[in-house]
């Protein structure tokens, strides 16, 4: 998909130096838009990344052989030591390795214009150890919902990290909320900034099967593109939700459109319910192709157990799917509950299984859903609007503001 961001002049470039997991698809999402600019874009891992982000010059704390990501790239004996431990105690153990390994001296190297560190419990954390202003810390979802929320150490880590910010970003409004309300940031430190779909993918999507008249010869079929990395996506619910939904619609059929550490156990969970080649597990899609499933898939399913705003969710809105998502209070500003999609409690597979049949057999119910959440991720989950505004942020805390 060809890009339309409009490159800057030279002197007009900002120095960013990102902290995170220079592996992870959220990170180089995020970062892909400014290096699209032209701004000179660093990245500090503790390990070598096993694919570099194109256009960022990556620091390297430690160089390894590549991608030991669980505890920041320590040897083997001490990442199982570490895995005995709870996740707080092991974020407290990273933050020192970070500090041993030299980040302060790496960030002074490149001297940022701005410093912005990404999911706040862990590379949030470790990037406090730079000592470095202007910091950003953005909050994905799970930092921030499940373990700040559910762990007092954590929770602790949080509010650390949010002190010593000067700006903090959330995905979502309910993820703002919580950031102020239960960790105590000033909401004037808070802003809202949505990574979201990009314009091309919107603007590119083939037209829904949703769109369309009904064809009794097409097959119902529902679609999953979530992680198979972590349990935290229910994938297992979906299955067997799936299999009450056949008992009454025999040719249903579910497209598991990811890939990820689970997957070899969720296809045999598959067979062993008796799903068979009604569930396909395609793997990881090109963008093409990608796109043509979603458009093709009549219900798009997300019901994991905490969530902030999803990518998977605005693809499946922008190419037309219908989405039935976890009853959670991030996703009451994404999903109105029976008019733009359906929300379930998490682990319901009964409740899942009657919102899939419910949305397969309401034709006019999925095609006015459609009608309305491609202009709602047009306002709200554009990526490169979104970007833009981070970049202007970035402008302001550089002391650049007239340029944002």
């Amino acid at each position: 998909m060809k890009s339309d961001i409009e490159p800057l002049e030279p002197d007009r470039r900002l120095r960013i130096c990102v902290a995170g997991d220079l592996d992870g698809v959220h990170t180089q999402s995020w970062m892909r838009y400014f290096v699209a600019r032209g701004h000179e874009m660093h990245g500090v891992s503790f390990y070598t990344p096993a694919r570099p982000p194109e256009g960022v010059t990556v620091h390297v704390l430690r160089p390894s052989g590549g991608g030991d990501r669980r505890a920041g790239g320590p040897n083997a004996s001490a990442s199982r030591l570490a895995a005995l431990l709870p996740p707080g105690v092991q974020r407290i153990a990273n933050l020192v390795r970070y500090r041993r390994a030299g980040i302060e001296a790496t960030v002074r190297s490149i001297a940022p214009e701005v410093l912005h560190a990404h999911f706040v419990v862990e590379h949030g954390l470790y990037a406090t150890a730079a000592n470095f202003r202007p910091y950003v810390v953005s909050a994905w979802g799970s930092d921030v919902l499940v373990e700040a929320a559910n762990s007092p150490l954590n929770r602790a880590l949080a509010r650390f990290v949010l002190r010593r910010c000067d700006l903090a970003t959330a995905n979502n409004r309910h993820m703002a909320r919580e950031m102020v309300t239960r960790l105590g940031i000033d909401r004037a430190r808070v802003q809202q900034i949505v990574l979201g779909v990009d314009r091309a993918f919107v603007e590119g999507a083939p037209l829904s099967v949703n769109a369309h008249p009904p064809d009794p010869a097409r097959p119902p079929t529902v679609i999953s593109t979530r992680s198979l990395d972590t349990p935290l996506y229910n994938i297992d619910v979906i299955l067997r939700a799936m299999v009450r939904v056949r008992d009454r619609m025999p040719r249903v059929r579910l497209v598991v459109a990811g890939d990820g550490r689970l997957r070899a156990g969720l296809e045999r969970e598959a067979e062993r319910l008796g799903l068979g080649g009604a569930a396909d597990f395609t793997g990881t899609l090109g963008q093409d192709e990608f796109r043509s499933r979603l458009a093709e898939a009549h219900v798009f399913v997300s019901v994991p157990s905490s969530d902030g705003t999803s990518v998977a969710l605005l693809q499946a809105q922008a190419a037309g799917c219908f989405p039935i998502v976890s009853d959670l209070p991030s996703q009451q500003e994404l999903v109105d509950d029976g008019v733009t999609g359906l929300r379930v409690p998490p682990r319901d597979e009964g409740a899942l299984a009657d919102a899939i049949s419910r949305a397969l057999g309401d034709d006019g119910l999925r095609r006015s859903a459609a009608e309305a959440n491609r202009p709602f991720v047009e306002e709200y989950g554009v990526n490169e609007t979104n970007m833009a505004r981070m970049e202007a942020w970035y402008y302001r805390l550089a002391g650049r503001a007239s340029e944002a």
